[in-house]
């Protein structure tokens, strides 16, 4: 008999639309141009997609994902080591039922049944912290907090956090010529990025959860992108229209894309930031599920203001990306 991995109200799954990025890196202009129409077309229809031939080692993925694991198995007093400072603080371990994402939307769920380990920037600021004036741009930038016992973590989680900055700085580039304004013209508003990877690691549970209880709330990302590599255990879920929740696939080697709140409000609405969460699939609340979402996000001061065609008017005021950030991030936390 087959295991339901769905949970119950699941319309049925979904496989992303797939984007393969050497068609864009090494293509030709024609080549370039019909991976941003792709892109765009995603981005208008689903707001997630699947990008191949992202130029990732597989190593560099692999030993993260491990690095990980490993921390999640050291007793609660090692992870606690390298706790946040206080509540709404960015970098480091938060417990098992610490936020509740769906509170970013203005909801009031109970906590997500989930412990995570945050990073922040792994190079130095653009200048330094003494001289940034505004506290939350100095959180953005505050140092990372790393267990003691486990210095291998950091050597893993920083080599990540490098590579899917790149990433997503050709993803921008591939934004910039789906919007129709040219090569590179998001460059200057990300070069000096303050994203964050997040280690979101949901225990398996020694009995069913609660009606309504998720592993992660339902929300959207703050940001300008999402970059998740899928584990095994099923349980992420987008909304694909309202109230009809599927599940996503997407092929073994991918790496999931998903737009943030900015990206849609840049876009004067044109892409969707699109609703999601996770769920603990019927019958496997025993099984323990592991991913890691990197949170790209503009340079804390540039300037977001709506890309609008001949004769269409904005839809939002400008707005800084990083206060959009930290009032976001801040809303979370029980």
């Amino acid at each position: 008999m087959t295991t339901d991995r769905r949970s119950p109200g699941t319309l049925g799954t979904v496989t992303v639309p797939i984007i393969d990025l050497s068609d864009f890196a090494d293509g030709s202009a024609e080549q370039r141009a019909t991976v941003g129409a792709d892109v765009d077309r995603a981005c208008r229809e689903v707001g997630f997609f699947a990008v191949v031939g992202h130029g990732v080692p597989p190593d560099v993925l692999d030993r993260a994902h491990e690095a990980a694991r490993a921390f999640f198995e050291l007793p609660l007093e090692q992870r606690m080591s390298a706790a946040k400072t206080e509540p709404g603080a960015p970098y480091g371990y938060s417990p098992f039922e610490y936020e509740a994402l769906n509170r970013s939307i203005g909801g009031d769920t109970t906590p997500d049944l989930k412990e995570t380990f945050d990073v922040g920037p792994v190079d130095p600021p653009p200048r330094p912290l003494d001289e940034m004036v505004h506290p939350d741009e100095r959180a953005v930038y505050a140092p990372n907090r790393w267990p003691a016992p486990m210095p291998e973590l950091r050597r893993a989680l920083e080599a990540y956090y490098r590579a899917m900055g790149a990433l997503a700085t050709t993803l921008m580039d591939v934004f910039a010529v789906a919007l129709g304004l040219g090569d590179g013209a998001m460059s200057s508003f990300v070069d000096r990025h303050g994203s964050a990877l997040r280690c979101a690691h949901y225990p398996p549970l020694d009995r069913p959860p609660p009606p309504g209880s998720m592993r992660a709330g339902a929300h959207t990302d703050y940001g300008t992108l999402t970059i998740l590599r899928l584990d095994d255990e099923p349980g992420l879920q987008v909304e694909h229209r309202p109230g009809a929740w599927v599940d996503v696939e997407a092929p073994d080697g991918s790496l999931v894309v998903n737009l943030g709140d900015l990206m849609q409000r840049w876009s004067n609405d044109r892409w969707r930031s699109t609703m999601h969460r996770v769920v603990v699939p019927l019958d496997r609340h025993g099984e323990r599920r592991l991913t890691m979402p990197f949170f790209h996000n503009a340079n804390w001061d540039a300037v977001i203001e709506c890309i609008v065609s001949d004769g269409e008017r904005p839809r939002y005021e400008p707005v800084l990306a990083g206060a959009h950030l930290m009032a976001k991030f801040r809303s979370t936390v029980v």
